[in-house]
């Protein structure tokens, strides 16, 4: 057998903490804990041990932590693993991960450790995708998908699919394998069956690849644009919103340039809040029209559009197309300032629907805004709700395997059965490659864990 590294990395997020914990899996993962505490009571299996961490080479005391073994196969990875719970500090973690290097270990890449879980039967390659989304997962509803995911059985749409597919193949090879037993009615006959195996595939591939949209939806989550004139308060609403000033405010209209944007969370939902440059007046120069134009670009990718009117000035000539165009989109209408005078009187019968009056410096019926723009959201984010997470790249691999059906569909009655077979073929290996079937584990390791935290 060749010989396996042993990996080491951080496993808890870097910067600061109450605790940082260093994963070691392989080989001499217990060899090196062992020097690591050299001197004191031997290590046990599956305990908490709290121990002293010591340099082998010059006896300094690095830490002192709970130092966790596990004998292979029962751990993560399936290896002999051990966890080193330490102080917090990065420098104290970088000094230790740092002799553990020393010692042998070698750095884990991304995903490396779920990898060798993967590798040793502890996880399928959609429970693997699972961690990561579980890890990754930004709102309620990723976070419940990602558990769906990695604690229940999720594989099996994808091999009802694999099923249908290897059926009509068996249909389309019989001839061509046993051509004395079969008929021109027999072939005709077995090649209707596998066309109909091949729409029923294809059906149930699209209603994965509606998941797939969905799940792309909550991972990206819904995109709400603050647009309006220059100088209503667009940035002070935004730093409200946020509840820190992430973006310059200042009384000189024009101060937005361009289009910025931070993710918070609405209710349970992922929310990408963008603030944008005024829209609707004349640009004053070139830069101000090049700012215009990414409001306006801003605005084309919204799912939920914000527009702010100015108390103080009321509803402009020029902002009459900024409301025309949010009302092809979810949107709410917010009059901010009124700290300094209330709603315009006739506004509201002027704008044709209800607003809001605001202020963004002062905090006034923020929360009524919030209120109605989470219920907004949660409004749009149902309408793209997916029934299990189905991640980007097997959303590659379904779109690979019904371009083959087509393929077949197009081609049935007219090619030859060795090419029918082919695509079948591939739409086959499509579905095994998505199930990790087949798949070498370099390709794994390349076109899955490269997403992955290290550490994990």
């Amino acid at each position: 057998m060749p010989h396996v590294p042993t990996i080491a990395a951080l496993a808890t997020a870097h910067g600061n903490g109450g605790i940082g914990i260093i994963r070691l899996s392989g080989p001499d993962s217990w060899a090196i804990a062992e020097q690591l505490t050299a001197g004191q009571p031997a290590l046990v299996d599956h305990m908490a041990n709290l121990r002293r961490i010591c340099h082998p080479a010059t006896g300094e005391a690095l830490d002192q932590g709970i130092v966790l073994p596990m004998r292979g196969p029962r751990s993560y990875t399936g290896e002999d693993t051990v966890e080193l719970q330490l102080h917090g500090s990065p420098l104290l973690l970088d000094s230790v991960l740092g002799v553990c290097l020393e010692l042998g270990a070698q750095s884990a890449r991304p995903g490396e450790f779920t990898f060798r879980a993967l590798l040793a039967g502890k996880l399928s390659l959609l429970q693997a995708e699972a961690v990561r989304d579980l890890v990754n997962a930004g709102s309620d509803e990723e976070l419940s998908l990602a558990r769906k995911s990695l604690f229940t059985d999720t594989s099996q749409p994808f091999r009802e699919v694999l099923s249908l597919i290897t059926k009509s193949l068996a249909s389309v090879e019989g001839p061509v394998d046993f051509p004395d037993q079969f008929t021109e009615e027999d072939e005709a006959s077995a090649l209707h069956g596998a066309t109909s195996l091949a729409v029923e595939a294809r059906a149930e591939i699209q209603k994965l690849l509606a998941d797939a949209q969905a799940t792309a939806r909550l991972q990206h989550g819904v995109t709400v644009v603050i647009a309006g004139a220059p100088n209503v308060g667009k940035s002070s609403l935004m730093n409200a919103l946020l509840k820190y000033p992430r973006v310059i405010v200042s009384d000189i209209p024009g101060t937005t340039r361009d289009s910025v944007s931070e993710d918070i969370l609405l209710g349970r939902h992922r929310v990408t809040l963008v603030d944008t440059a005024g829209i609707g007046t004349a640009p004053a120069d070139l830069l101000d029209g090049l700012a215009g134009e990414r409001a306006r670009q801003s605005l084309e990718c919204a799912d939920v559009v914000l527009v702010v009117l100015d108390a103080e000035t009321g509803l402009q000539p020029h902002e009459r197309d900024l409301l025309d165009h949010a009302r092809r989109q979810p949107h709410l209408v917010a009059v901010n300032k009124i700290d300094a005078g209330p709603v315009p009187r006739g506004l509201e019968v002027e704008v044709g629907e209800q607003v809001l009056g605001i202020s963004a410096t002062e905090g006034i019926e923020l929360d009524a805004l919030t209120d109605r723009l989470t219920k907004l959201v949660e409004t749009v984010a149902e309408t793209v709700a997916a029934k299990q997470m189905v991640t980007h790249r097997q959303a590659a691999e379904l779109m690979t395997s019904d371009r083959a059906l087509v393929d077949f569909m197009n081609s049935a009655g007219a090619a030859p059965a060795d090419v029918l077979a082919y695509y079948l073929g591939e739409a086959r290996e499509a579905m095994q490659r998505l199930l990790g079937e087949h798949i070498a584990p370099d390709e794994i390791l390349a076109t899955v864990f490269n997403t992955f935290c290290i550490g994990k």
